[in-house]
């Protein structure tokens, strides 16, 4: 784990698929250095920050519904609704960051809702979709 200002990053459990891994580790730094930002009330860092927080949730997402699509995976429709749903909540969350009341916002999202929920997610849908996908040898 690691701490940034108040904060304690997880760490996150290692699924089957090293990309994966690798993807969830490069969210993981961007988290941080997002954080660093909101937690300096540096708003042109926080704004810029959180365009990458919100590019990389999208390019993670995305491969890991082309890597279910291209391979098969029986309940890629409940994955793929689980992204949706979060992408809309991240775009909210990175919104009004001009304000110091959004950024503080924005910190309050990552901290009591994002990080649980990616624990969870990685902990439940990610290592049952990289099963699936390593015994397609995926790596």
């Amino acid at each position: 784990m690691r701490e940034v200002g108040e904060t304690t990053l997880p760490d996150l459990p290692r699924v089957a698929v090293a990309s994966m891994n690798a993807t969830h580790a490069e969210e993981l730094a961007i988290i941080e250095r997002l954080l660093a930002a909101l937690a300096e009330d540096d708003a042109a860092a926080a704004q810029a920050a959180a365009e990458d927080f919100a590019r990389h949730v999208e390019e993670h997402f995305s491969r890991e519904e082309r890597l279910m699509e291209r391979h098969g995976f029986p309940p890629y429709p409940i994955h793929k609704g689980e992204h949706d749903r979060v992408r809309a909540v991240v775009a909210q969350a990175c919104a009004g960051l001009d304000t110091a009341e959004g950024r503080e916002r924005l910190k309050a999202f990552i901290e009591r809702d994002f990080l649980p929920w990616l624990v969870n997610h990685v902990s439940t849908l990610d290592t049952a979709t990289a099963h699936f996908l390593a015994m397609q040898g995926v790596e």
